[in-house]
């Protein structure tokens, strides 16, 4: 955590500012923070491996413990749950290579850690109405300036889509340690990250922020209207121009898989007291999606769509540039943020002249929760030996640009623009 990141930051249970206990063990290389305890009116913190634990339950009172002993080490393995021995040390030395991937550190946090559907998210359908949402509303309110906080934001895929919108490193925020420590070394590599608990008060200055979001999440959150409250003050910076989004949260009135602790459209609304949201079903934004645009945000939905709609989509703003149709796309979807890969989704069959890709789903859990991909993953395509080597040339060269039968791929989503070492 670099050190200016400590003016953002609220002690979560008193809203006193946080400063390093000197006193106590710190580790501190010029602005960047790797461990060290945080001290405030009521509470000591601790700050592991650059990211701070402002919350007191489960782990994080162990971990602190062990800090306080200067271990910054079994630290870590409480934080991610590494209680076992043999595999605590097994992650110390897959984590310690540097070839290591975001799939192989999943695999070495053992089989409790839900990780398996994340190497997916690049390509399921709510990711992406979820990042065409983040791109159109973030890239409108951020425009001249402004920083944004991924609420609930796991190990960080969506975070990603923010890192060239916020004027300062995008914040991460989740409970689980394990999840934003694999998003700062992979997925979203230069945010920030703080580890707190959404059912508490957020651990952060009003208006620090001027976009706040959460993605497929909320439904699980109990204390929602605190939390609709939280989210309205972290972008109270004074513009006006500030956005709140909440996406993919179910439906109390339809049935979806990890149904969670829904609200009906109206509840939902309800929750909005200074601000009026629009709420969007999820079904025609991402219908938008796969027409290839543009995001209509200047839709208004009737309440029979909305009741029928198993997830929605809610935007608070008063920007006048946000409820208006978006155009979809990267600044240049041609050039990787990260390297352009095959889909991990894809089973790869090497044939003369080439390879032939079948779509090949890691569960039928999943395939009943994300099938829509059908509407734009092809069950099968043929892709010449030419396309092949320029793809792995671009692993190679990730600085190359996609053309020909590649940009194809691309626009199929066969070939998906994905962090340095995923899989």
């Amino acid at each position: 955590m670099r050190t200016p990141t400590l003016d953002l930051l609220r002690c979560p249970y008193c809203g006193g500012r946080l400063e390093v206990v000197s006193s106590l063990h710190h580790r501190i290389d010029g602005d960047e923070i790797a461990d060290a305890i945080l001290g405030c009116h009521c509470c000591i913190f601790p700050i592991i491996s650059g990211i701070p634990v402002l919350h007191l339950e489960g782990a994080a009172r162990p971990a602190l413990e062990h800090l306080k002993a200067g271990r910054p080490d079994l630290a870590r393995r409480a934080m991610l749950n590494l209680d076992e021995e043999a595999l605590a040390r097994h992650f110390d030395e897959v984590s310690a290579s540097p070839s290591a991937t975001y799939r192989d550190l999943v695999d070495a946090l053992g089989p409790n850690f839900e990780g398996g559907y994340f190497l997916y998210r690049f390509s399921d359908p709510t990711y992406l109405v979820a990042n065409a949402v983040v791109r159109a509303v973030a890239g409108t309110v951020l425009a001249d300036g402004g920083r944004a906080v991924d609420i609930c934001g796991g190990s960080g895929h969506l975070t990603r889509a923010l890192v060239d919108l916020s004027s300062a490193p995008p914040l991460l925020a989740d409970l689980y340690f394990s999840k934003i420590w694999l998003a700062r070394r992979f997925t979203a590599p230069g945010c920030e990250a703080v580890c707190c608990d959404g059912n508490s008060p957020m651990p952060f200055a009003r208006g620090a922020f001027r976009y706040a979001m959460c993605s497929d999440a909320f439904q699980y959150i109990w204390t929602k209207r605190q939390f609709v409250g939280e989210m309205l003050r972290l972008i109270d910076d004074g513009s006006g121009r500030g956005a709140a989004v909440i996406s993919h949260t179910h439906n109390q009135r339809t049935w979806s898989p990890s149904h969670g602790q829904p609200l009906t459209p109206e509840g939902y609304r309800d929750l909005f007291e200074t601000l009026e949201p629009r709420i969007f079903g999820e079904a025609g934004l991402f219908a938008d999606v796969v027409a290839g645009g543009p995001l209509d945000l200047s839709r208004r939905d009737p309440a029979a769509t909305l009741d029928a709609d198993p997830a929605l989509t809610i935007v608070a703003s008063r920007h006048p540039g946000v409820f208006a149709p978006h155009r979809l796309g990267e600044p240049d979807g041609r050039v990787a943020r990260g390297v352009f890969r095959l889909n991990p989704l894809y089973a790869v069959e090497r044939v003369p002249g080439g390879a032939t890709l079948r779509l090949r789903f890691p569960s039928p859990d999943y395939e009943d929760e994300y099938g829509a991909c059908r509407q734009y993953l092809p069950d099968e395509v043929a892709v010449g030996a030419a396309a092949l080597e320029a793809l792995d040339a671009l692993g190679a060269r990730p600085t190359g640009r996609l053309t020909g039968e590649l940009e194809d791929l691309a626009r199929r989503r066969v070939v998906l623009d994905l962090p340095r070492l995923y899989y």
